[in-house]
């Protein structure tokens, strides 16, 4: 009897497995709010004379005036503010002319907090309506001081793509249209989108055989860092990020679809 007949179908099922077998980062993955910790974020206000106000967060400072007059962003982003008569600010993002949310500010009377909603439309026609209260960790008047976010409500979530091929690895975002087109090379790749800004990058680099990190820059600054983990049942990818700087630690997890 031939021993070759057995050990060419222990080869074919060996080679099916390998073909087969999927990544444990594959799949669709949906951001879970209440597991989250997506507060954290710091950002100060000054006046900087001449009627401008001086934006600064860990990703980008600008200055701007509070009478609609669209400014460019380090981001990439058109902003404009303007100063409503009740004291409030309404706030309007654009990126290449396109409209990606609303935002009204409000203090609080005490002027210790500010809540910021934002409304807007998805490049897939999704609506989202959120919010996010921030509380103030610096002095001053108004809307002038240093501010910590505290909560962040997200009424939309979006879900995370993910599919690899050997190396090469696909992230997509679908509500908002955004891909990515990288390799677990550590190495900068481009994302693309009708809202995504210009120079935009993610570095992919596998850290183990459920781990990875990822390092998000916009030509060439650091935005944020994050390390990714699937869970042992393949169920949930916890992610644990911090900005460019290591500081203003937050916490994701993602549920699979499906």
């Amino acid at each position: 009897m031939s021993s070759k007949t057995p050990l060419l179908a222990l080869l074919a099922c060996c080679v099916s497995s390998m073909v087969w077998a999927q990544s444990p980062f594959d799949g669709t993955w949906k951001l879970n709010t209440a597991k989250s910790n997506l507060a954290g974020d710091t950002m100060t206000i000054e006046d900087a004379g001449n009627g401008m106000l001086k934006y600064t967060d860990s990703d980008e400072s600008f200055s701007f005036k509070t009478d609609g007059t669209p400014v460019k962003t380090p981001l990439g982003q058109d902003r404009a503010y303007t100063k409503n008569a009740d004291g409030s600010y309404t706030s309007t993002v654009k990126v290449r002319g396109t409209l990606v949310r609303t935002n009204t500010w409000k203090v609080a009377a005490d002027g210790n907090t500010i809540t910021i909603e934002s409304k807007g439309t998805k490049p897939n026609g999704d609506t989202f309506d959120d919010f996010t209260t921030l509380t103030r960790i610096a002095p001053g008047s108004g809307i002038l001081g240093g501010w910590k976010s505290t909560e962040v409500k997200l009424s939309s979530p979006n879900t995370l793509g993910i599919k690899t091929d050997g190396d090469d690895v696909t992230l997509t975002i679908s509500a908002i249209k955004a891909t990515c087109q990288a390799k677990w090379d550590g190495k900068d790749h481009a994302c693309s989108g009708p809202t995504v800004p210009d120079g935009l990058t993610v570095a992919l680099t596998k850290t183990g055989p459920t781990t990875y990190k990822m390092v998000r820059k916009l030509k060439d600054k650091t935005l944020d860092i994050i390390r990714y983990r699937v869970a042992k049942d393949g169920q949930a990818l916890y992610a644990k990020g911090t900005d460019g700087e290591g500081k203003e630690p937050f916490t994701e997890v993602f549920d699979k679809q499906g």
